[in-house]
């Protein structure tokens, strides 16, 4: 049986701090901090924009956004 280290969420674009980085709130409310990842193209960061993330099941305050949803 495979380990789950990675799990899949929405967030909503809480302030933009770059092109590729922001701070989003999680649908419980807690705030994480969202980057793009250089190999993946870049997608606008709008604040109150939905977007999915991947976080690591031992970090819940840092998300690789993935694309808009």
């Amino acid at each position: 049986m495979d380990i789950i280290t990675r799990v899949e969420t929405t967030a909503t674009i809480h302030r933009v701090i770059s092109a590729r980085t922001c701070h989003a709130l999680l649908p419980n409310g807690k705030e994480i901090f969202g980057t793009i990842q250089k190999e993946l193209p870049d997608f606008p960061l709008v604040e109150g924009a939905q977007v999915r993330v991947r976080m690591h099941v031992c970090d819940f305050s840092y998300g690789e956004m993935m694309g808009a949803v």
